[in-house]
């Protein structure tokens, strides 16, 4: 081998290059890992520690400094059932949100297709009139509507509560289902048209169904602002029509803090939220998905 001549050729600049840029984008990938980490334990930390209070004898729950190891019992759940008046707010709860679900997307899927098909613009008129009633602050809406519903004798009822999540409901799922309906091909409804469909068959029997993720979309968020809402039923209800949210607070006495018996009806009350996640997850994720690049 002569003098000066290396035996193994120089590095190119490209792949110099390759590497210098693989280095930042191996940074930004773990960057984005941690945040994803960090996000994910503030959100499955909390709901970590409700699961183990609930489970927790109230002699370790009421122990100031945290016990982590304890023998696991069901006494907290159990004795949420025994306890009359609970049973009645968990079927109170059920009752105003399935209710609430089934009107708002009976009265948003004829909406949501009448205005796609008509060519009406989310940013337009009825757009903001929706928008708006969907920004309303809720305390604006309670009051009113608890001087009238005293007035008209539906104080402390279920169908008191149905009628103040209509607009808050209605709004919302007009406007992500008409989005997710104009992605949807006219030519459907020409077909249908053709063969002697009127627009109602149409929309019911050609349209709706293709658009199943979106009403999934729809159904759950519906579901879940009823079953989740504490203001409302603070403010309309008493002791017939409570939910669960709101009869939560009995747990919390002026000298003492039930924390296991409130931690086993947090679980209870984030059952039914798991169950659509995990049964209906996909769905409405495709939904929200395929309504945002509309």
């Amino acid at each position: 081998m002569r003098h000066g001549l290396h035996p193994y050729p120089a590095p190119s600049r490209e792949g110099m290059g390759m590497r210098r840029a693989s280095r930042p984008h191996l940074a930004s990938r773990v960057a984005a890992y941690l945040y994803i980490t960090l996000v994910l334990a503030a959100f499955t930390l909390p709901t970590l520690y409700a699961l183990l209070t609930s489970l927790q004898p109230a002699s370790v729950s009421l122990n100031p400094v945290p016990q982590w190891i304890f023998t696991p019992t069901l006494d907290n759940f159990v004795s949420l059932f025994e306890d009359s008046s609970f049973l009645g707010p968990v079927l109170n709860s059920v009752q105003s949100s399935v209710a609430s679900a089934a009107l708002a997307l009976a009265i948003c899927a004829p909406a949501a297709y009448a205005l796609s098909r008509a060519n009406v613009s989310s940013s337009g008129v009825i757009g903001m009139w929706l928008l708006a009633a969907r920004a309303l602050p809720a305390i604006g809406l309670a009051i009113p509507a608890y001087a009238i519903f005293t007035r008209i004798g539906l104080s402390d009822t279920i169908v008191a509560l149905l009628l103040v999540y209509l607009p808050f409901n209605v709004a919302l799922a007009t406007i992500m289902l008409k989005v997710f309906i104009d992605g949807i091909p006219r030519e459907l409804d020409e077909a249908a048209a053709i063969d002697g469909a009127s627009p109602l068959r149409t929309m019911l029997q050609v349209v709706l169904p293709v658009a199943r993720p979106g009403l999934a979309s729809v159904t759950i968020m519906t579901f879940l602002f009823a079953w989740n809402n504490f203001l409302f039923p603070l403010v309309l209800t008493g002791s017939r029509s409570a939910t669960i949210p709101l009869v939560l607070q009995k747990f919390l006495g002026s000298y003492t803090l039930q924390w296991n018996q409130v931690m086993a009806g947090v679980v209870l009350l984030s059952l039914p939220l798991i169950v659509l996640g995990a049964v209906f997850g996909r769905s409405m994720v495709g939904g929200l998905a395929a309504g945002s690049v509309k």
